[in-house]
């Protein structure tokens, strides 16, 4: 049975969440990445980041390989969400990817959004929580 990802609470802990990711790449890992399928791993990755915590590596490297077969650079939306799941996630491996192909997009519109992001999370997707404890 299907979840429909955006329902769920936006206060989940990263244990909770861990459930959810391996049921979104149990249903979604081996159909085609569609924008409608990435919406929903969006939702998952947006309530990770609120939780503060690092994804379980188990959970990263499947997620890594199932966005790295999603990358498309002819089509700005799922570029889009790709980066910001990438972000929200801290993929590091995945972005630089994406950093590192900007100079073949033939799109420019796209370059502009990797180029956006890179100059954004370059130098915090290592560690995106650092100045956490400014605000603590």
């Amino acid at each position: 049975m299907s979840v429909d990802f955006r329902t769920l609470s936006d206060s989940l802990g990263a244990d909770e969440l861990a459930v959810y990711f391996r049921q979104f790449l149990e249903e979604y890992g081996k159909k085609p990445k569609t924008l409608d399928a990435l919406k929903q791993l969006y939702e998952l990755a947006y309530r990770q980041w609120d939780t503060y915590e690092e994804l379980d590596q188990e959970i990263a490297v499947r997620l890594e390989e199932y966005l790295m077969a999603a990358i498309n650079f002819k089509s700005y939306d799922i570029t889009d969400l790709l980066i910001s799941i990438v972000e929200n996630l801290t993929l590091k491996k995945v972005f630089q990817y994406i950093i590192d192909a900007k100079s073949s997009v033939s799109s420019p519109a796209i370059r502009k959004l990797i180029t956006e992001a890179e100059e954004e999370y370059a130098d915090t997707i290592d560690n995106p929580y650092d100045d956490l404890d400014e605000w603590i």
